[in-house]
């Protein structure tokens, strides 16, 4: 048996599940990956630990396996023989519950960039009811079945109008299309230049949903769908690198960038895809509007961008004087000069920020948003945030519910 013929049953299987799929040889060589989700460093089953470790545990022919780790993260294993040779294929992770991402965050002491890549790569891992993770099994022990019986069906073919007509493209026409060209990059040069700004009515009025001239429409004709993710995809990857230009954190910029790729790929309607460029542009110029940080120095900057990644630790003033080269006094007087506020009291509120948000968006007890803020007592979080904002935190969240 050729392995194209394993590769491409696997291939198949993948289409079905929407799964990472695997395949080795009975020499643990990787004879076919494929991976639509991967799990960070910092997760048990990182790389290939959790393959391998079913991998080892499979040792029965023609049998199904099922492997669940720590963090409840799911995977299906089958192993077969072909012609003296053993295959093992598995797919997923995948969950059966959707996982208490405040309990896992707490118990593994993850930081603030740790817990927000959990939240954001677990959004994208399926949550498969029983019923069909039980279909993904079924298919899974047909592997050979599948493999052995390529579907060949008769084609049956509509007869083709004759045409021998050709036109020709004059020298006109090729003009009128470098112009064209020349116009499109002029104007995206004038959009980037605007979203670096925060200038989100001029980015709108040079690109929006509705300007013909970027809609690209001989594209995928007859896949509406597919080419507004491709263009979406575009626009996300211009917009991240205007918003960068624009001095944001880089933090913030890939918080967002991820959230509107995971977007993208999960949209499958029309009605989503339509109005998302411009609801992208319009973020994106927020987002440089509130978080550019051109106007402070360099030091500041480099505060700036540390408190963003890492709001909810303690600060060590004498690390940051390190790494900005100066004395803790001089950062303290120069980031207070440039922003009107200590490192401290930029660093509360930014936790402060970050509650409000948790607070209309999700669905978290006071004890665990206290918690991913950097306080670990919710009693002295609700007093800072009463203090700040004239409200409790749960008078916030019923006054703000989005």
């Amino acid at each position: 048996m050729k392995p194209s013929k394993i590769i491409s049953t696997a291939m198949k299987i993948e289409q079905i599940t929407n799964l990472n799929t695997i395949v080795l040889d009975q020499n643990r060589n990787l004879i076919y990956h494929h991976e639509t989700i991967s799990i960070p460093d910092f997760m048990p089953g990182s790389g290939y630990k959790d393959i391998f470790s079913l991998y080892k545990s499979m040792d029965k022919n023609n049998h199904l396996y099922t492997y669940v780790n720590e963090w409840d993260l799911h995977y299906y294993g089958y192993s077969f023989g072909v012609q003296d040779e053993s295959y093992t294929i598995i797919i997923g992770p995948y969950f059966l519950i959707t996982p208490n991402l405040y309990s896992l965050s707490r118990n593994y002491h993850l930081s603030s960039i740790q817990s927000e890549t959990l939240r954001e790569r677990s959004e994208k891992i399926h949550v498969l009811p029983v019923e069909k993770a039980n279909s993904f099994a079924s298919v899974l022990q047909q592997f050979q079945t599948i493999m052995l019986n390529e579907a060949t069906p008769t084609i049956i073919q509509a007869k083709k109008i004759n045409d021998n007509d050709t036109q020709k493209i004059d020298n006109s026409t090729e003009d009128e299309e470098l112009e064209l060209v020349k116009l499109r990059y002029q104007i995206e040069k004038d959009f980037m230049h605007a979203v670096e700004q925060g200038d989100k009515i001029t980015a709108l009025t040079l690109i929006n949903s509705k300007n013909m001239l970027f809609s690209f429409s001989e594209r995928f004709p007859n896949q509406p769908i597919r080419r507004l993710k491709n263009l979406a995809i575009v626009m996300n990857t211009l917009l991240r690198t205007a918003a960068r230009n624009g001095n944001v954190p880089a933090i913030l910029i890939h918080r967002k960038s991820e959230e509107y790729a995971f977007e993208i790929e999960n949209a499958s309607k029309l009605a989503i895809l339509n109005p998302l460029q411009d609801r992208m542009i319009e973020d994106y110029c927020d987002l440089v509007a509130a978080n550019s940080l051109r106007h402070y120095s360099k030091m500041t900057q480099i505060v700036i961008e540390h408190l963003q990644s890492f709001y909810d630790k303690p600060i060590d003033k004498d690390k940051l004087a390190e790494t900005c080269n100066t004395h803790p006094s001089h950062l303290s007087r120069k980031f207070k000069q440039d922003t009107n506020l200590t490192i401290t009291a930029y660093q509360k509120m930014l936790r402060i920020n970050k509650a409000k948000h948790l607070l209309r968006t999700e669905n978290l007890s006071i004890e665990e948003i206290a918690w991913i803020t950097g306080y670990e007592d919710s009693s002295y979080f609700a007093r800072i945030f009463k203090k700040e904002t004239g409200s409790t935190p749960l008078q916030y969240r019923e006054g703000n519910m989005l």
